[in-house]
């Protein structure tokens, strides 16, 4: 049976907030590491206070998580590594203030300290090195962004993202929001080349299987379907918003996994 990880987008704009002791690497004081339970649904909640919790997430799904890759960033590594899954329950001793943020994109606050534990009771060691990668660029079309550009959020609001197939919808999000969730769509790395630095509104509406990858609906899914003269994504993209995607070869940052271990449980 396919399993499926469901979340609602909910985009933020706020800045991170470090507590970390600088004479210290920031760590989780208390963490529990159990396989999940089979049939157990996935899970990834960050509490008040900066308590973690993971369940259903395999360690290179972790890694992912702990290194804000994408997938396509990381290499290497055995089966079980993408085949077992955790449940994961951590706390760091201070109590640390955790911005509004963007599954799956965990607050670096969260990040460091999950590096950390992976580290230690994976016992993972990694690398990084750079390849040549086919990837994807988005860049200018030759007539410019049809992207509305808006007043970022007041803070505490925040911008939002509702997507699903064949439909991606945004309201006062910035660029690096918008080439995240067009990253679910592909099969390849998606580099931003766009220049483009406001807070945005936009309507993509696209022929879902035109995508190098399905999106699956989330919580808050964009509402209306799809037609079936729906254009091609990369169409979409050009005469919607104003985009290019091209598919070049270019050098590319990847995590390598040079080992780990399954952990003892606690």
């Amino acid at each position: 049976m396919q399993r499926k990880f469901i979340v609602g987008i909910v985009v933020a704009v706020a800045p991170l907030f470090s507590q970390g002791r600088p004479d210290t690497k920031p760590s989780f004081d208390v963490a529990s590491i159990k396989p999940s339970m089979p049939g157990s649904r996935d899970a990834l909640a960050i509490q008040p206070g900066g308590r973690f919790v993971s369940n259903g997430f395999t360690l290179k799904a972790l890694i992912g998580l702990a290194w804000h890759l994408k997938g396509f960033d990381l290499s290497g590594g055995d089966n079980w590594m993408a085949d077992d899954r955790w449940s994961i329950e951590a706390k760091a001793e201070e109590s640390l203030i955790i911005p509004v943020w963007t599954p799956p994109n965990i607050p670096e606050e969260i990040a460091v300290r999950l590096r950390a534990l992976l580290e230690d009771r994976f016992q993972l060691k990694t690398h990084r090195e750079t390849r040549n990668l086919a990837v994807y660029t988005l860049t200018l079309g030759k007539d410019g962004s049809k992207l509305t550009a808006v007043d970022p959020p007041q803070q505490p609001a925040t911008g939002s993202l509702r997507a699903g197939p064949g439909v991606v919808i945004g309201s006062s999000v910035p660029m690096v929001q918008i080439v995240t969730i067009l990253s679910r769509l592909m099969d390849r790395p998606l580099i931003d080349k766009t220049g483009l630095t406001a807070f945005y509104d936009f309507s993509l509406r696209f022929a879902p299987e035109s995508a190098p990858r399905a999106l699956a609906s989330s919580a808050l899914a964009a509402s209306g379907p799809t037609s079936t003269d729906d254009p091609s994504l990369f169409t979409a993209l050009r005469d919607q918003l104003g985009l290019k995607l091209e598919s070049v070869q270019e050098p590319v940052e990847v995590v390598v996994i040079d080992s780990a271990r399954k952990p003892t449980e606690n």
